[in-house]
C-alpha cells in the first residue's frame, strides 16, 4: 500500500525537521526525502514523505494543502508510484519520435 505524500513549493530554508514537526500532530513520519539542487545544498523545493499510517494521507492532504510553511504556500498531495515499465516505454517513445523527425 502506498503511504507517501508529496509536498511541493517548499521554501529553500525548510529542512527535514520542519516537515516532521508540521506533521507530528496527525501522524508519525517514517522518512523524509528532500532532494537538493544541483548547484547548492539547499532543498530543490519539494519532498516525499513516508507516513506510518496510509489511512492518514487524506487527512494530511486536507489539513496542509495550500497552507503556509515558512512563507511559501505549499502543495500537499498523495504521491503516486511510477510504473517502471511505463516510464521506460514513455522515454523510448519520445526518443523514437525525435529521431524520426530528424531523418526527414
Amino acid at each position: 500500500m502506498n503511504n507517501k505524500i508529496f509536498i511541493g513549493n517548499i521554501s529553500p530554508s525548510t529542512n527535514e525537521q520542519d516537515l516532521r514537526d508540521m506533521l507530528s500532530g496527525i501522524t508519525e513520519v517514517i522518512s523524509v526525502r528532500m532532494p537538493t539542487g544541483m548547484d547548492s545544498k539547499k532543498n530543490a523545493g519539494y519532498a516525499y514523505i513516508t507516513l506510518v499510517n496510509s489511512d492518514k494521507i487524506q487527512e494530511t492532504v486536507r489539513k496542509f494543502n495550500n497552507t503556509l510553511l515558512k512563507g511559501n504556500k505549499i502543495k500537499v498531495i498523495k504521491a503516486h508510484p511510477i510504473d517502471q515499465d511505463d516510464a521506460y516505454f514513455a522515454k523510448r517513445s519520445r526518443y523514437f519520435r525525435y529521431n524520426n523527425l530528424k531523418r526527414r
